[in-house]
């Protein structure tokens, strides 16, 4: 009887153990332009992965986990985009290296939420953020505001640059979302 519940309570632990596949990992990003907020979707080249120090649960995988980014390596899908958001935009910060760490993760069922802390232009801000879990699908998403980063002028330069494209408006906003498979 003792070696059944042993096994029950060994086996229980072992089925809540979690794992993000970070071969399918993704950090995206959509900012807008344009009176009518035209999306423009950019993601990043090279972006390191570090999950949190426990597999016990989702909440303690996100808990501390983080990506690293050189903005400089920019993709928006389209080399005129790419060249554009590099020089007047990017190549101007302080520090190209952008991180992102998640904290204070509330985990609920199948949903839950998180704060990002994200590291850009040498200023950290915390961005709430919310997440959904869905065919083994894990989905966070949340807004950042670029001029809490101190990033007026270089805002500036790409509307500048890109005026005619952006027909004279260019958002602050941007919509940060990152994306993996469960496995475990």
């Amino acid at each position: 009887m003792k070696k059944m519940v042993l096994v029950s309570v060994l086996l229980a632990g072992f089925l809540q153990a979690v794992n993000l596949d970070l071969s399918s990992a993704k950090l995206t990003w959509t900012a807008f332009k344009t009176k009518a907020k035209t999306p423009v979707n950019g993601s990043f080249e090279s972006i390191t992965y570090k999950l949190g120090k426990s597999q016990d649960s989702l909440k303690t995988l996100l808990e501390g986990a983080n990506a690293s980014m050189d903005s400089l390596k920019v993709n928006l899908g389209d080399e005129l985009k790419n060249k554009n958001v590099k020089e007047a935009f990017f190549a101007l910060f302080k520090n190209t290296n952008i991180k992102v760490t998640f904290r204070n993760v509330i985990e609920g069922d199948h949903t839950g939420s998180l704060t990002a802390y994200v590291r850009m232009n040498e200023k950290l801000v915390k961005v709430p953020m919310q997440y959904t879990i869905a065919e083994d699908k894990l989905v966070v998403k949340g807004v950042l505001d670029l001029l809490n980063f101190g990033l007026k002028n270089e805002l500036a330069s790409l509307a500048k640059r890109c005026e005619s494209f952006h027909e004279g408006l260019t958002w602050s906003q941007v919509e940060i979302q990152f994306e993996s498979m469960i496995k475990g």
